[in-house]
Parts: structure tokens; sequence; C-alpha cells
């Protein structure tokens, strides 16, 4: 009798825990937005330091110039076994001028997303495909040993006779 409770009270243990790793999470990625100090950032007002002082440091810069900055933040809804759902985003970008003065603030939200459609084709290359065994095995004997005298000692590698 007492082997039968504990086994119940396992499988009840077992089944709450099973239940309750399958339940949804929901994360914030990136910045975490406050729209207050999003609005308080004014054009023709506002410099780099005052920006970074009110929002910190931008999650990126302008890959080609340097005078934009990007607050993202992604909210997600993350399920087992399933892609992560994004919930809410915002970008807010905000655009410097040569003097470092605010030119442009952007609040951009998932309604201004676009989804970027990915081609399924492969790029063609020259030679033939190997197959998972001879990937392996065709290597075999390709590559020597460093023997001895050659290799790679506590100076770094050597370079030969003359070297």
């Amino acid at each position: 009798m007492k082997t039968s409770s504990i086994l119940k009270l396992s499988l009840v243990a077992g089944t709450l825990f099973a239940t309750t790793a399958c339940g949804n999470s929901r994360e914030i990625r990136g910045y975490v937005f406050d729209k207050e100090l999003a609005d308080a950032i004014l054009p023709g007002v506002d410099n780099r330091d005052s920006v970074l002082t009110t929002l910190g440091n931008p999650t990126m810069r302008g890959t080609f110039d340097q005078t934009t900055w990007y607050y993202v933040s992604t909210k997600v809804r993350v399920r087992p076994v399933f892609w992560p759902d994004a919930k809410e985003h915002r970008v807010l970008i905000v655009g410097f001028n040569d003097r470092g003065i605010v030119d442009t603030v952007n609040n951009l939200d998932l309604s201004d997303m676009r989804e970027v459609v990915t081609v399924k084709d492969k790029t063609a290359t020259r030679g033939r495909e190997q197959n998972f065994f001879e990937q392996i095995f065709g290597s075999i004997g390709r590559f020597g040993g460093a023997g001895p005298g050659r290799g790679q000692g506590q100076q770094g590698p050597t370079r030969g006779p003359n070297g």
C-alpha cells in the first residue's frame, strides 16, 4: 500500500512538473523601452551626451555613419516547440547632425516592420558533392602529423631548415 501511494504521488508530481514546463513565457529582448524617456528627446535641443544620459547606450549605431543611433526593443512570447512570436517591437531612431545635435527622432513599431522573404535556392559550386562517409573517410591520410621536430613548440610553429 505504501509503494502504491508513493507511485501515485510521483506520478502526480511528474505530471504537474511536465505541465508547467510547457507554459508560455514572455521575454523582453534588447533595450527596455520607456515611452516617457523616448518622448523627452527633442530635435534641435538634445545632443549626444544628453541622449546618452537619458536613454543609455544605443542597441546599435549606424553601419556606415555613426550619426544614427538605434534603440531596439522586442517583447516576445516563447512557447515550447514553436519559434518565438514577437508581440511588440519598437525601434527608436535618433539621428544627429555633424555638430552632435539631435536632428531627427523616429519611433517605429510592429506595424512598420516588413517581412523579408528569403530565397531557398542553393548557390552552385564547382566540383561534386560528397556524402557523409566520403567527407569523414576521404580526409584520412590527406594530412600528415607533426612528426618529430616539426609542429608547434613553445616559440610557435617552426618554419623548416632555413627558417
